[in-house]
């Protein structure tokens, strides 16, 4: 998504996307936010905080998980600033993306470490959802973990956690 009018078309783009994967082997996955093509589009001047990208952003994340597609943020160009493509990509982890276009090397790692879960919280995540388990066994519904309320929706959070942990590892086993 690069442009004002790809921004405004997503829905009924990615509708018809999906819609054509039904009658063909191929198999749409991800939806990339293109941050150069996009401000040059709209005439943004681009700052190192992103702020002119923000509803962009965030239209793109809601867009691809509401059909279930993944969420790829924008390339840092500053590819030799490593603070700042830690920044962006930490912070696209917690919006919702799920990776980040690269251009160099370099980059690889640190945006790996971002988007994957860290071993504290995959261990958070396993206990909310064993506590979950055992609360539904005992009739109930939302309870205190680690002095948070839990409902259904932190159990999903945490599934999800889970399931990117096993994720990578079993990407990692592949190398």
């Amino acid at each position: 998504m690069e442009s004002a009018k790809g921004l405004m078309n997503l829905r009924e783009t990615l509708q018809k996307a999906v819609s054509l994967t039904d009658m063909s082997p191929f198999r749409l996955a991800a939806i990339i936010f293109g941050s150069e093509d996009f401000a040059s589009d709209i005439g943004a001047s681009r700052t190192s905080d992103a702020a002119e990208l923000m509803f962009a952003r965030q239209q793109v994340v809601a867009a691809a998980k509401a059909f279930g597609l993944q969420a790829i943020d924008y390339v840092c160009i500053d590819f030799k600033d490593t603070e700042v493509l830690a920044k962006q990509s930490e912070e696209g982890a917690r919006w919702g993306f799920t990776g980040k276009s690269v251009i160099h090397p370099l980059q690889v790692p640190i945006v790996q470490q971002a988007f994957s879960p860290s071993p504290e919280k995959v261990a958070w995540a396993r206990g909310l959802i064993l506590a979950f388990q055992h609360h539904q066994q005992e009739g109930k519904g939302a309870f205190v973990y680690e002095g948070k309320m839990i409902d259904r929706p932190s159990l999903l959070q945490a599934q999800n956690v889970v399931q990117l942990a096993e994720a990578v590892e079993l990407s990692g086993s592949q190398e």
